[in-house]
């Protein structure tokens, strides 16, 4: 009986790879982007010598999202716009069809007849619910 034998050829193992480290590096900074992404759009930008106003007291409800900024010197801004009258009328338009209710966000140098006027005005277009944003004073 003749016997017939033929090569087998197996393959050689590779080499098994070292993990590669610098994906581990590129998801940790694509996080980072990210995170940095989202806490820019939380709060909007303020003016440039804008100083919270102080409460001792109070609730802690207000939001400052889509909220307006009255300035020290009476000006309101709008997402680190300035607002003039015309734009002010406007987007107060387009909220009062969608709510009763708007925060501001008061600078403490603020005059007091600046808050008035910017109540009235708001008062004339629809808005019926103001809360003032304001940070809580320290106790010493």
């Amino acid at each position: 009986m003749k016997r017939y034998t033929k090569p087998i050829h197996l393959p050689q193992a590779m080499a098994h790879r070292s993990a590669d480290s610098s994906l581990a590096l590129i998801n940790v900074v694509f996080l980072l982007l990210v995170f940095l992404l989202v806490a820019g759009t939380l709060k909007p930008t303020l003016p440039e010598d804008f100083a919270w106003a102080e409460t001792s007291s109070g609730s802690g409800t207000g939001s400052i999202q889509g909220s307006l900024v009255l300035a020290r010197t009476g000006e309101v801004w709008f997402e680190g716009e300035r607002l003039d009258t015309a734009q002010l009328e406007t987007f107060l338009a387009d909220v009062s069809e969608k709510t009763d209710k708007l925060a501001v966000q008061v600078d403490k140098r603020a005059k007091m007849e600046a808050v008035a006027a910017l109540a009235d005005t708001l008062r004339a277009n629809g808005i019926t619910h103001l809360t003032l944003v304001t940070v809580e004073a320290d106790r010493r």
